[in-house]
């Protein structure tokens, strides 16, 4: 079964989620994945094309780049399909975090639905979500495949004393921590704004990342300035770095304005590390997967208080050591993608997933 995947590997450096998945499925016999170019959608013939993220090209700097970039997109799964590649979506989201083009994405969604085949969600409360916003996917094939875990993806031999050491941070001070893209829909300032408000004086706050702009950089100086206790690290976060703003921390937090699945909370757990989240998208899934005391979740808006009894229960926890993220394994998930691909195609035989085995 050959593959093209939008993106396979590129985006490593940002997410490793897309390599993760595709080298698993790699290692499945008979499947060949490879990254989606312009010479293999248009010269090539491929079973299936597996788009993550068809809003990008909303995201670029004009809006005339924007329409053009869509519309190319577009024009190229039309094509796959001419040649007989089945499309494959995964629904990471319903709605372009952006926002900031919403008569184009109105139509790129009009537009993309009816040349999608089969659908990957990646929860239960995903799945029901996605069809209720696009009524149509309910004519499509769909499979609930979980989020793989970040074990692999990122070096962790360290530990909480030297990962604080190693940052110049008190030994045994609260820490809560936000790492991943600073972007506006992560609501990274109205976590500091509720980080001064919590009843937590000795606590710290350490916000590692690469702002999505020159504004929101801005302004989260200047809220870290007025306030000691929050430490900034910006950047592109080296993965050998990673370690560190995670092991260092008691609870990561995450107060997405929207939020259907959450990688960043997923990778906070890979590193044993528990997390604060809106209750909502597979919030809970993850809450029930996970076990208790790993994923605490809240109603409605962050705030002061919410986050200093999260931190409260967080220090109490008693919890294993290691979170269990045995059914997050990327065999089993690739799997799980691989069995869509055979529905989507009606041709192959599903690999076995594989029996758990802690993660």
């Amino acid at each position: 079964m050959r593959i093209l995947a939008h993106p396979a590997f590129k985006n490593r450096r940002e997410n490793p989620y897309n390599a993760s998945l595709c080298t698993a499925l790699a290692a499945i016999p008979g499947v060949t994945v490879a990254e989606f170019t312009n010479r293999r959608v248009l010269l090539e013939r491929w079973d299936i094309v597996h788009v993550h993220w068809p809003d990008t090209p909303l995201q670029r700097r004009s809006t005339p780049s924007a329409i053009l970039y869509t519309c190319v997109l577009l024009a190229r799964l039309f094509w796959a399909r001419l040649l007989g590649a089945k499309i494959v979506w995964t629904v990471h989201n319903l709605l372009s975090h952006g926002k900031t083009r919403p008569r184009i994405e109105k139509w790129l969604w009009k537009s993309f639905i009816p040349l999608v085949d089969s659908c990957i969600h990646l929860s239960n409360a995903g799945r029901d979500m996605a069809l209720k916003s696009f009524p149509a996917l309910a004519s499509k094939s769909n499979a609930v495949v979980p989020h793989g875990h970040y074990r692999d993806a990122y070096p962790n031999n360290g530990d909480r004393a030297e990962a604080r050491a190693l940052l110049g941070m008190p030994a045994n001070a609260p820490v809560i921590t936000f790492v991943g893209q600073i972007k506006a829909y992560k609501n990274v300032s109205t976590l500091i704004r509720c980080f001064i408000e919590a009843a937590h004086p000795s606590a710290l706050l350490l916000i590692a990342g690469r702002p999505g702009d020159s504004t929101i950089e801005a302004d989260l100086r200047t809220a870290a300035r007025r306030q000691p206790r929050v430490i900034t690290h910006f950047g592109l976060i080296p993965d050998d770095r990673m370690q560190l703003y995670l092991n260092a921390c008691d609870l990561a937090v995450f107060p997405y304005r929207d939020i259907l699945n959450s990688g960043s909370a997923i990778l906070a757990l890979s590193f044993n590390r528990p997390a604060l989240v809106p209750a909502r998208g597979a919030m809970a899934e993850l809450q029930q997967l996970s076990g208790p005391g790993w994923i605490y979740t809240y109603e409605g808006d962050l705030t002061g208080p919410i986050l200093s009894t999260a931190l409260d229960q967080s220090l109490a926890a008693s919890r294993p050591p290691v979170c269990d993220l045995s059914a997050l394994s990327w065999q089993s998930v690739a799997a799980g993608t691989h069995a869509a691909y055979c529905t989507a195609t009606g041709r192959g035989t599903p690999s076995a997933i594989p029996e758990p085995a802690l993660a």
